[in-house]
């Protein structure tokens, strides 16, 4: 074990070790061998295999059940790791009781997938003699808090909670940008679906997972959005406004604006505009 000014890092440990003789706010746990799961676990999102790390409290910690040839390593932060950290890592704006608030759910961990930057801090204490592995097990803390901070929970929280595989949430991240790139073009759901690679029904199942509504009335949702900025801030005819969000015919824009924003296009700026003017 290492023990870093408050902060335990138990290393290769197996599916036994379990019980925790403190109340840690938050664990770190890295799978170096078999696999860890809790309620549900038959659902891939509800298990943590080799290379993810899973981010937890002392709460959740019982109801965690790790496969019998497991082996990982366990970070324990304590209140007194607090001190530690804003000692010795100063320069850096980490405050591990709000990053704790941010990733724990009460019996529901956090599984980081991004595994090459989390293998990689764990791997800097591996056969480094007892004088320098609490030294390199520092530089591996900071990075993995700082994987942590800088983390896109949304992305990682859409994996879990609606049962998706990385690789699809990042091509549904993909599909959602390449949309919002191109307002002034409309695609169908064939198109979409050649250009990234995955099957129309699931991809609209992914999509209207992630983000909460269908891929149509998610990008005319945010169409409306621009051409409803443009009607406040600049002078240019509604057609003009509509031609740049991918609408050639002025009723259906008209119709399109007003079944998001409640008002037509017209009525709209005038109000805004008015506002804006008082």
């Amino acid at each position: 074990m290492l023990n870093i000014d408050g902060i335990e890092w138990l290393h290769k440990i197996g599916c036994y070790h379990t019980t925790l003789e403190r109340e840690p706010f938050l664990i770190l746990e890295f799978c170096r061998k078999g696999r860890i799961s809790w309620a549900g676990g038959a659902l891939p999102c509800n298990q943590l295999k080799v290379g993810e790390m899973l981010v937890y409290d002392a709460w959740t910690s019982g109801a965690l059940t790790r496969s019998a040839d497991y082996c990982g390593d366990r970070i324990l932060f304590f209140e007194e790791s607090v001190k530690y950290i804003q000692e010795h890592f100063a320069g850096f704006v980490l405050d591990i009781r709000t990053l704790a608030q941010k990733m724990c759910r009460p019996g529901r961990p956090f599984i980081v997938h991004t595994k090459e930057e989390v293998a990689h801090a764990f791997e800097k204490v591996e056969n480094k003699s007892e004088k320098t592995q609490a030294e390199y097990g520092r530089l591996a803390i900071l990075e993995l808090l700082l994987t942590l901070k800088n983390l896109d929970t949304q992305r990682e929280y859409a994996c879990r909670e609606c049962n998706l595989s990385s690789l699809q949430i990042e091509k549904i991240y993909c599909i959602r940008s390449f949309i919002c790139e191109n307002m002034d073009s409309h695609f169908t759901i064939e198109e979409l679906s050649n250009k990234f690679d995955m099957p129309p029904t699931a991809m609209k199942l992914c999509f209207k997972n992630v983000f909460g509504l269908p891929v149509f009335t998610y990008a005319r949702r945010e169409r409306m959005k621009i051409a409803a900025k443009q009607l406040r801030e600049c002078d240019r005819g509604i057609l003009e406004i509509a031609g740049e969000v991918g609408y050639n015919n002025g009723s259906k824009f008209a119709h399109a604006f007003q079944d998001v924003m409640g008002m037509t296009p017209k009525e709209y700026r005038k109000k805004y505009r008015m506002t804006n003017v008082a």
